[in-house]
């Protein structure tokens, strides 16, 4: 809730509720209504408006694999002997605002790639990206970004497959304020506001479970039988 002014100096406390037929509509904290022109709002609340007000947007997210090309110097024999697979993972990102109302604020949208340890239940945060959005009339206010990360599954000495493939994605976009805007995920596990808010405090390959909560580095079997000796 804010101090709201139009041009003749009268104020109002009020929260934004919407943008109609070129009026701001209010809630004031009775729960009663106040309407002020676009042409009579006060140059800063028109400023407020514009750049603070985030607009309704759609976000949509599509995720493409592909294998990795082997460095050509290498020789194919050198890492054929045993299991060693790379995919490339690339997450597009389509932000595209629905509503008509101007907006030259900034958004900030980040990208969370995530994988699955074959040898255990826990997951893997691959790779992660962050980009400022601006929605303008040049781009037709839509922005598109990508994000990728490399998820390796190969075979160990002594024959255990180790490794992550890819499980999923979480997108978030956070309006001037800091909110979370819109929120996309392909993982059932992962909704929820604390979850979310634990994602976005890993680092890159950081191991979690489905509760988000941190878990040590798996080891492979032949490092857990030296340390016991």
């Amino acid at each position: 809730m804010r101090i709201w002014e139009d041009t003749s100096g009268t104020q109002v406390k009020a929260d934004f509720v919407r943008e109609l037929f070129g009026s701001v509509e209010l809630r004031r904290p009775d729960g009663s209504r106040h309407s002020i022109p676009l042409e009579n709002l006060s140059a800063g609340d028109l400023k407020y408006l514009r750049t603070r007000i985030p607009p309704e947007i759609e976000l949509e997210v599509r995720t493409q694999s592909r294998a990795k090309e082997r460095n050509k110097n290498t020789t194919r024999a050198a890492y054929e002997q045993f299991v060693d697979n790379i995919s490339v993972v690339t997450a597009t990102v389509n932000v595209r605002q629905k509503s008509s109302a101007a907006f030259g604020g900034i958004l900030r949208a980040e990208v969370y790639l995530i994988g699955k340890e074959v040898a255990t239940d826990d997951y893997r945060l691959c790779g992660k990206g962050a980009s400022q959005i601006q929605l303008t009339e040049e781009n037709r206010r839509a922005f598109t970004f990508e994000t990728s990360a490399d998820f390796r599954v190969y075979e160990e000495y002594n024959y255990d497959m180790r490794g992550v493939e890819y499980a999923g994605y979480l997108v978030v976009v956070i309006d001037p304020s800091g909110n979370k805007l819109a929120v996309r995920t392909n993982l059932p596990w992962l909704e929820g506001d604390e979850k979310i808010e634990a994602m976005r405090k890993f680092y890159v390959d950081a191991f979690f479970d489905e509760n988000c909560q941190k878990r040590s580095v798996p080891r492979p079997r032949y490092y857990e039988g030296r340390r016991e000796f």
